[in-house]
This record gives structure tokens, sequence and C-alpha cells, in this order.
């Protein structure tokens, strides 16, 4: 634990980064920044703009890619050494999402292929090359960073910047080509092996060695899902800005001029983005010694730092910003100075956050950070709607509230873990109803868009199976008890012999009355009312789908436990008590829940029970979307019934 102790903010200790590699990381990471811009703009004045249409579709899926998916494992890597330097260092789960995001670029890549490379496909192996390469390096700079060679990880991160910018030179002088350009993006993250980031030893560590702590590898998938959802939430809103000012009706002029403003300005955060990995490490040391009360005031200084900043930055950019995008881009991408301000200053908010939220990563609190970013993204869609002078400002404004408010929301959080509470009064009784209320309405109507197909194939299919309606409309026991009809696809013939339920209904109530192991599932084993056709849609889960039509309608929810019959809802009732019961009703019914994840209709109802009351007691944003994702993977592997 003296380690860990010597890690940790002793005061000025966070503050005082004494020749350990912090200058290396800053120098590196500036390189790493000049030598990425350098890159760009080689590339476009060389293969001009429509040669470098093509890359830079390439560079943008290749930059979320990067900061949603691979910085949030190289946080990973960095907590897990620093907690336990004698682990491996590779996370759970870290090189399946790697893979899955080179494979998900790559099918992207080849599905946008007309549209986004002109018919190229050798931007498709590029895409799925770039993740696996930058995936890589994600990992190798994690090991560095965790086994605090912060020299290391500075040179790294600027020498493979430098080997991309020479190589892509070499190209553009022997033969200008797009697809070879691109490829330096693979070539230069593999530098990184030249620092051996893998071995066990630990060179020039003032700190000495680390000692076996904790075992972390049970919570890093959490970790990991949670980081991710808090990184897409964030990114959505320093990328979202060009798009949904063109989404509000812009012209062109103004859609170009707000990408170019938000893509200068938030230049800082590349530096940012690596000084996560020199912060990171303490601030983890301090939350397992449990100094809980010292990193809030370490976050309320960085916040108050990042206000102070936003300020000065605004103030600036009024001034200078507009003729600085100017003369970057041309004259005819001059923002407005109040727009200028507006990104500035929102810029060094996301960054204060960006600050703050280690402090949640480092406690491994991912589920409070995501929460606050989908939040933060809710207030941003919410200030969306207050009139402004254009479009582009209109889009600024909601960007600074959006940015505020997940700063604010980081340091709440951490204020209620020092007081013991497991959420705050206003997050669980206003913002969570509210967030979950419009995630709900809007992936719905998605779903039911896309899902329109499916629809009607299986509309068909069922009527063509046994006479009747396509749709069932059964009742069911909401929130607080109400009834309302909820809608599958039939999956039994209309003249279904109801002895069948009514057998299992009673077999179930002499199993709870007997107690013990061996109790019955909800659903019927082999249930002879099914047809062949019903199996198959119960076995994909398809004849929930108008259970989304519910949603909508705002009898259920996306996620929360299932909504049961009267006769299975007063079971439950008399099995757990009325007070559990109605815990387990105070919540709307979902079409998925923690149940469905863990076993869909194979679990025992007691079992099942314990799970939907475990959700009513830790339900957020967070585990929600994880809930959701988890559906989506146990359908995919036809777990359970």
């Amino acid at each position: 634990m003296e380690r860990l102790r010597r890690l940790s903010p002793d005061g000025a200790a966070l503050g005082r980064f004494r020749g350990d590699g912090t200058v290396d990381i800053v120098v590196g990471s500036i390189v790493a920044g000049i030598a990425a811009y350098a890159y760009e703009v080689a590339g476009g004045r060389v293969l001009g703009p429509h040669g470098f249409a093509p890359v830079s579709a390439f560079l943008t899926i290749h930059f979320l890619a990067f900061v949603v998916i691979l910085l949030p494992v190289e946080q990973v890597v960095i907590r897990r050494l620093t907690m336990d330097a004698k682990r491996p260092g590779v996370p759970v789960g870290a090189v399946g999402v790697v893979v899955t995001a080179a494979a998900g670029g790559a099918v992207l890549a080849w599905v946008g292929r007309n549209r986004l490379f002109a018919g190229d496909e050798g931007y498709v192996l590029l895409v799925a090359g770039t993740v696996a390469a930058h995936g890589l390096f994600a990992v190798a700079r994690g090991h560095l960073a965790g086994r605090a060679r912060y020299r290391s990880y500075g040179m790294a991160s600027g020498a493979a910047a430098m080997v991309r910018l020479a190589v892509a030179g070499v190209v553009l002088a022997l033969a200008p080509n797009g697809v070879a350009f691109a490829a330096a993006m693979v070539v230069g993250p593999l530098v990184v092996l030249a620092w051996r980031p893998f071995r066990e030893s630990v060179d020039a560590d003032p700190r000495g060695s680390r000692p076996h702590v904790v075992d972390i590898a049970a919570t890093e998938s959490h970790l990991l899902a949670g980081l991710m959802l808090a990184s897409a939430a964030s990114q959505a809103l320093l990328l979202g800005g060009p798009v949904v000012v063109a989404l509000l009706g812009a012209g062109p002029a103004v859609v170009s001029t707000v990408f170019v403003t938000f893509t200068l300005f938030r230049a800082p955060l590349t530096l940012g983005y690596n000084l996560v990995a020199r912060l990171l490490p303490p601030l983890t040391a301090a939350a397992a010694a449990g100094q809980t009360a010292r990193l809030v005031v370490w976050g309320r200084r960085i916040a108050i730092g990042a206000v102070v900043l936003a300020a000065m930055a605004a103030a600036g950019a009024a001034w200078l910003g507009p003729g600085v995008v100017a003369l970057v881009f041309g004259e005819g991408f001059r923002p407005d100075a109040t727009l200028a301000a507006l990104v500035a200053g929102g810029v060094m908010l996301a960054g204060g956050a960006l600050f703050v939220g280690q402090i949640h990563v480092a406690k491994g609190d991912a589920g409070r950070l995501a929460d606050t970013w989908l939040l933060a993204v809710v207030v941003t869609a919410l200030a969306l709607a207050v009139p402004a002078a254009d479009d582009g400002l209109r889009v600024a404004m909601a960007f600074v509230v959006g940015e505020g408010a997940a700063l604010a929301g980081l340091l709440v959080a951490m204020g209620a873990t020092v007081t013991g509470r497991t959420e705050t009064r206003a997050f669980r009784r206003v913002w969570y109803p509210v967030a979950k209320r419009f995630t709900d309405v809007v992936a719905s109507v998605v779903l039911l868009v896309l899902a329109a197909p499916v629809v009607v194939v299986v509309a068909v299919a069922v009527r063509r199976g046994s006479p009747g309606p396509a749709l069932l409309r059964q009742e069911r026991v909401g929130r607080d008890g109400r009834r309302f009809e909820m809608l599958k696809f039939r999956t039994m013939p209309v003249d279904a012999d109801p002895e069948v339920f009514t057998t299992h209904l009673r077999d179930l109530e002499q199993a709870a009355e007997r107690g013990g192991p061996g109790q019955p599932h909800l659903a019927i084993d082999d249930d002879p009312r099914v047809t062949s056709l019903g199996r198959r849609l119960r076995s994909w889960s398809l004849d929930e789908i108008p259970n989304l039509w519910n949603v909508v309608r705002g009898e259920m929810s996306l996620v929360g436990p299932r909504p049961l019959v009267a006769e299975e809802t007063a079971l439950i009732a008399r099995e757990l008590g009325s007070a559990a019961a109605a815990g387990r009703l105070s919540v709307p019914p979902g079409v998925t829940g923690l149940a469905q994840v863990r076993g869909r209709d194979d679990i025992a109802l007691d079992a099942r029970s314990a799970l939907d009351l475990e959700y009513v007691a830790d339900r957020s944003l967070s585990l929600d979307v994880w809930i959701l994702f988890q559906t989506v993977r146990t359908v995919l592997r036809r777990r359970g019934r």
C-alpha cells in the first residue's frame, strides 16, 4: 500500500509531476497534434478536394473509433495496472471489443463504400486495419502509463504521428494516391512496439514496485462499457454540431462555418486526451486508498479552473477567433464573434468535464459517468428548443449548456458518493425518468421504422400459419398495478386450450408453498399450444416487436421488469410479500430486463423476481443501455427461451 500512498494526491502531490515524464507527455502530445494537422493539410493540398474526400471520411471513422472505443480501453488498462501491476495488462473483453470495432468499421465502410469512398474497396480493409493497429496502440500506451513510463508514453505518441506523416510524405512525393496515403494511419501506431510496452519490468520508475492490491477483473467489463457509452455521449456533443445545424435547415455556408470552428477550437482537447494518462494513475491510487473526500476537492478545483478558462477562452475567441479561423481555413469560413466565443468556452468546459470524469474512472464508477453524459445530451437536445439569431448560434449555445450540465452533473455525482447516497433525490425522481422517457420514445420510433419490413413479413406469416389476427392483445399488469393491453405477435392458435395455463399456474403455486430447490420456470416448458412458427418467433424474440408501440404510448419502457398477467402478479405478491411486490411494480414494465439477459425464461420464478428487484434498486441510464446491448447479444446467441 506504500506504493499507492506515494501515487495518491496528498495535498500538492497531484500538482507536482516532478521530472517523471509529464513534460514528455505534453511535448509528445503537441508534436502529435501538429503532425496530425500537417498530415491532413498535406493530403488535402496534394490530393485536392476530390481525392481527399474519401480520406476525410476514413479519418472521421478512425477518430470516432479511437475516441469512443479505443481510448476507454486504454483507460481501463491504466487503471488495471495502477491497481495491480502483476495482472496481465489486457482488460477483460478488450480484445473482443477491438476486434468487434474493426469488423464493425469494415462493415460500415463496405455498406457506404460508394457514398463515402467513391466505390474504392481498398478503404474497407484500411478501416479494419487502422482500428486494429490503434487498438494495439491504445493497449500498449496503457501499459506504458499504467507502469509509470510516462516519458515513453509521450515519446511513443509523438513518434507514431511523425512516422505517419513521414510515410504519407513519401507516398505523396512518389505516387499520390488516397488509399496509399491513408495506409500511413495503419503503419504509424506500430512504432509504439519499439518501446517494448508489454515487458514486466518497470525501468526508471521513481516510485518502486507495485504490490498486488485488488482483483478488479469482475468490474472491468461494466467499466469498459460505461466508459464507451460516456465517450459516445460526450463526442455526440463535440461532433454533432455541424450535423444538427444541417438538420435544422441551415445553408451549406453556415454548416461549413460551424464545422471548421468546432474543428479548430477543439484542438486543445487532443492534449487533454493524452494528459489523462498522466492524471489517471494518481487518482486511481487515491481512490484505492479511500481518499474520496480529497478527490472531490480536486474535482471542484478542476471544475472552477475550467469555468475560469472557459470565460477567458470565450473572451479571447470573441476578439481573435474569427480572424484565426479565416486565416487557417479562408475568409469564407469566418464565424461570428459570438459563435467563436461560445464554441471556445464550451470546449474549455468539455476539457474540465474530461478531467473531472477521470475521478469517476479512477473509482471504477463508469455508471455515474455514463449517466451524467447521457443526461447532458438530453439537456442539450432540450436547449436546442431555445430560439437564437441563427441556427449556428442556436447549436453553439446548446453545446455550452450541455457541457456545463455535464461538468455540474459530474460534481453532483461525486458529492453523492461522499455522503454515501447511491443516487441523489433529484436525479432519481426528476432527471432519470425524463431522460429515460426521452430515450424510450426516440429509440422505439426509430426501431419501429427500421423493423417495418420485418413486421410486415411476420404478420403475413402468422396470418397464413393459422386463422386469426396477427396481433395478440393481452391484458398485463403495469406500473402501480394499472392494467393495459400489451401487443405481441400471436404465437398460438386463437382457440388454444386455456387449461394448460391454469394447470401450470397451479403447479407454480404448489412449488412456491413447498419452497426449496427445483422451483419451476414462469414460462411453460414445451408449451403444446405454441405453433411451429410461434416457437421460431419466440426463439428470436420477434413476437415482442409490437411491444415497442406500448413503449411509445407510455405503458411500457424499453428496460424494466417484464409485465405479467394478473394471476402471475398475484402469485409473486404472495411469494415476495406485498412490499416487495409493490417495489417491482413501482417502475414501468419493460420490453427487456435484467432477468431476460441473465437467462430469459430459463430461470426459476424466485430468481427472476430477485433480479427484477435488483434492477429496481440499481436502475440507471447506463444500466439500461447495458441491458439493451446484452439483450441483443443474448438473442443472437440464442441463449434461453
